[in-house]
């Protein structure tokens, strides 16, 4: 029998926890009047869906509660749970109560549907569970956000999801492509995780030490017209006298890794972009900076790359950190550097600058012929110096080359031929999208590289609004800043047992400020190996790191 004091109790649960949308879909839903209950042999009660006069039962028609705790010993990790579907709640509270869900979500289709279960079945002990968020009929950026704003892998653990088979079998079309969306969004964090797993320590690390030096004024630079934009693939050696032939008017931008082949040629570039934060970027600097030449920096770069400029101009990422240090201590231009690569954060400059045109030398996004760079970048002078008899130049090269585990060789009918790797891949994939969206017209000069999507300059670009690249007034002096942001991290609560529980139970600006840690958790997590901390632990020892870092930071620059 429907009860309308039992959805109330219900809905206050959702409403609670879950947020008005979710409330909301439900409240505007008729109830579907297909779905009813019936009582196991064991006395629990089971919906159902009725359909061509067969009641479609969610869960065991005997012991739905004892299936449902067999199900969950199946589970041995404490990680992020994606439910699909929510039935009764039986397997939900099960690995609730076996203590195997630091975080997860409840993904249901049919608003009149789940508002006939809520009329039927008590679910207050599942949807008031602080660990859970339910998403109904969610769209597919709603599922994205869900996922992006929730599972942290360094705190949650492993992604597990767990289908309701008698649900999901009346909803197949909707839970596929639930499944599907799922994938893509888990694969996207999986591969940011495996870089912050990598660089997470260092990107905080450079970023607090170039505080100080990101303090100087700049002269505004732009806009622009027109740029050309130069990597470090072998097909650069093609057209370097046509890039020395260009006319005045096209700015060049080069690439960090592409500018000591430009320097050789007697080639000055109208600006240089790096955004690496690993110290072996200083070796693109060995010919030295022409002392005109502006040099743009992620706020990730390591300072002994910063400091080979006089005014290095800096600009903000996607980095947690760099976002917080805008915020608070001097507003950075923002540019996208979600490619992965230098040569994409260009293109993100010549837009950000106004190009209404912009021509790419050398984007290869493969080794043609087994050549992995031009002649006259840092890897010939790095392996001059280190090769040997038992070990030449070429045993270097194909050293690098082969280091890919996945790699593949790839054929055109004319005989020649290539290597491709998954990240090179990954660059051209990111690079035709964003051309796809650009302000600007993208052509890229293909060379000897990869086939893409850029090869040819649509023909009726929109024209891009020019801006000119500066950095606003800071707020406050270096030593504020590293002080204040010290304090607070000072002032964060001692994490729990429950990590996720944790976080989620902070303000709104503790959480600002352990969103900064996050990524230097990861590279703890991956320097533990296979016997990982605690996730409690985890996030002492990264908030005892980072604090020791920022103070040693602010004594420093006290000094100085």
């Amino acid at each position: 029998m429907r009860d309308p004091q039992l959805f109330e109790r219900n809905m206050l649960a959702i409403a609670s926890w879950h947020g008005p949308l979710c409330a909301d879909r439900i409240r505007q839903a008729e109830a579907d009047r297909s779905i009813g209950v019936m009582q196991a042999r064991d006395g629990h009660v089971v919906p159902y869906i009725e359909t061509s006069g067969k009641k479609n039962a969610m869960h065991s028609r005997f012991e739905p509660a004892r299936e449902a705790d067999r199900l969950a010993a199946r589970y041995d990790k404490t990680g992020f749970y994606v439910f699909l579907g929510l039935g009764a709640g039986y397997e939900i509270e099960s690995l609730l109560r076996a203590g195997r869900v630091a975080r997860g979500l409840i993904i249901e289709y049919g608003a009149s549907m789940l508002r006939s279960i809520l009329e039927l079945v008590d679910l207050t002990h599942v949807l008031g569970d602080r660990r859970l968020h339910l998403l109904v009929d969610p769209t597919d950026d709603e599922l994205d956000e869900a996922i992006a704003s929730s599972y942290v892998p360094a705190v949650t653990g492993d992604f597990i999801s767990v289908p309701l088979r008698g649900r999901i079998e009346t909803a197949q079309a909707a839970y596929q492509k639930a499944a599907d969306s799922i994938r893509g969004a888990i694969s996207a964090i999986s591969d940011d995780y495996s870089v912050q797993s990598f660089f997470g320590k260092r990107w905080f690390s450079n970023i607090v030490r170039n505080l100080e030096i990101s303090n100087k004024p700049t002269p505004p630079i732009g806009p622009i017209r027109e740029a050309c934009i130069t990597a470090a693939g072998p097909s650069l050696e093609l057209y370097l006298d046509e890039i020395a032939r260009r006319p005045r008017s096209l700015f060049l931008i080069a690439t960090d890794t592409s500018l000591r082949a430009l320097l050789e040629r007697g080639i000055q570039p109208d600006a240089v972009i790096s955004i690496d934060c690993q110290h072996i970027s200083y070796y693109h600097f060995s010919l030295g900076l022409p002392e005109r030449v502006p040099l743009f920096l992620d706020l990730a770069s390591p300072p002994t790359v910063s400091r080979l400029a006089l005014k290095p101009y800096f600009f903000s990422s996607g980095h947690p950190l760099s976002r917080y240090v805008a915020s608070r201590f001097r507003a950075f231009p923002v540019l996208d550097t979600s490619g992965g690569n230098v040569t994409h954060a260009a293109v993100s400059l010549a837009e950000y600058l106004g190009a209404s045109t912009v021509r790419i030398y050398g984007a290869d996004f493969s080794y043609p012929y087994g050549k992995s760079y031009a002649r006259g970048t840092y890897i010939y002078p790095y392996f001059d110096i280190r090769q040997s008899r038992l070990r030449p130049q070429e045993s270097l090269f194909a050293e690098f080359l082969y280091r890919n585990q996945a790699i593949d060789r790839v054929e055109d009918e004319d005989g020649s031929f290539r290597y491709v790797t998954k990240p090179l891949v990954a660059y051209k994939e990111r690079l035709e999208r964003l051309a796809a969206t650009a302000s600007c017209a993208i052509e890229r000069v293909r060379g000897t590289g990869v086939p893409a999507a850029t090869e040819y300059a649509s023909p009726n670009p929109a024209r891009a609004s020019g801006r000119v690249f500066a950095a606003g007034r800071a707020f406050q002096r270096p030593e504020e800043f590293l002080a204040a942001y010290a304090k607070d991290i000072a002032a964060l609560p001692e994490p729990s047992s429950q990590a996720a529980a944790y976080l989620d139970g902070l303000d709104a600006h503790q959480k600002d400020v352990w969103t900064t840690m996050l990524p230097s958790a990861a590279a703890f997590r991956r320097e533990a190996g296979a016997s990982p901390p605690d996730p409690s632990e985890l996030l002492s020892r990264t908030r005892v790191w980072c604090m020791t870092v920022v103070q040693d930071e602010l004594s420093r620059v006290a000094k100085s």
